[in-house]
């Protein structure tokens, strides 16, 4: 009603003034009337646009105002709360370590938590839908700060202040992937200004997409079209996987990543996933999935019921 509101009042307002120009007016007006009735019609629809594109700017204003005020305490941020410990390394264990979880109306997604995973493991995460696996996934990375109990990196607590840290090690590989309108090379170099196509052309053997990116038209060169309608869902998978092994993550965490693919290509991203921990055993991967087969090659299941 709020978005219509402006159109509809735009074209009363002309009406009703056009009825006041002729109701009061002295003289021939019929002409002139007419001339300004059909000019006022003429640009009904550009009045209409402005207006409507009013309503939107004053939609999305809260956007900007939410970037906004993000910026601002980024840039003032005391120089003495910024992290001084040193960068995470990952050589031996993440530890789940009495770990709880609560909303903020009370209600606890879990309690008393414990979990190990050593260097190099492959652990699957199967659970219920609503058993807390996506927000246990915000938890190991940082996003969320626990309800009581801790997240350890080599002994190391995890907290808001050094997750950046943290996340230099892990590549995240969601369900849906986004694909930038750019060229591949830029897709699996996601974000980085120098592109090194040598390492592209490694993760894309490791991920076994190499054979598809020589037949390309343009190679590495090639766009992948708007949100990448030229891929198939196991291609966005692979470039997903591709874009962590880019940045050389020590820990690999997949949330439902083969759920919306069908049984032949999910069968072929686990297989990419088993050899890849195959030659680099110092990978780690933690997997969320319903499926009993997204799970096949994992060293550990652990059921979040």
């Amino acid at each position: 009603m709020y978005q219509l509101f402006p159109s509809f009042l735009s074209e009363v307002a002309i009406v009703t003034g056009l009825a006041l120009l002729i109701g009061t007016g002295s003289g021939d007006l019929g002409l002139v009337s007419g001339v300004f009735a059909v000019a006022a019609f003429r640009l009904i629809p550009a009045v209409r646009a402005v207006l409507n594109s009013w309503v939107t700017l004053q939609n999305a204003s809260h956007t900007i105002t939410v970037v906004k005020e993000g910026i601002t305490i980024m840039g003032n941020e005391p120089q003495e709360n910024l992290p001084s410990e040193p960068p995470f390394e990952f050589r031996h264990t993440l530890e789940l370590c009495g770990l709880e979880f609560a909303f903020p109306d009370g209600h606890t997604l879990f309690s008393g938590l414990d979990l190990v995973v050593s260097r190099g493991e492959r652990i699957g995460i199967r659970g219920a839908s609503g058993s807390g696996k996506s927000t246990l996934f915000n938890l190991m990375l940082g996003f969320f700060p626990p309800t009581s109990g801790e997240i350890l990196i080599d002994g190391r607590k995890l907290t808001s202040a050094n997750r950046s840290e943290w996340h230099k090690l892990v590549g995240y590989v969601p369900q849906e992937i986004f694909i930038i309108e750019g060229t591949l090379a830029n897709n699996i170099a996601l974000g980085q200004s120098q592109v090194d196509l040598t390492k592209v052309m490694q993760v894309l053997e490791q991920v076994q997409l190499k054979e598809w990116a020589d037949e390309l038209p343009q190679g590495l060169d090639t766009p992948l079209g708007e949100y990448g309608s030229r891929l198939s869902g196991g291609q966005k998978q692979r470039i997903g996987i591709a874009r962590a092994l880019y940045k050389e993550a020590e820990v690999l965490f997949f949330d439902e990543a083969t759920s919306a693919l069908d049984n032949k290509t999910e069968q072929e991203i686990n297989h990419a996933l088993e050899i890849l921990s195959l030659q680099h055993r110092e990978l780690t991967l933690i997997v969320i999935a319903h499926r009993e087969s997204s799970l096949a090659f994992c060293d550990r299941i652990f059921d979040l019921d």
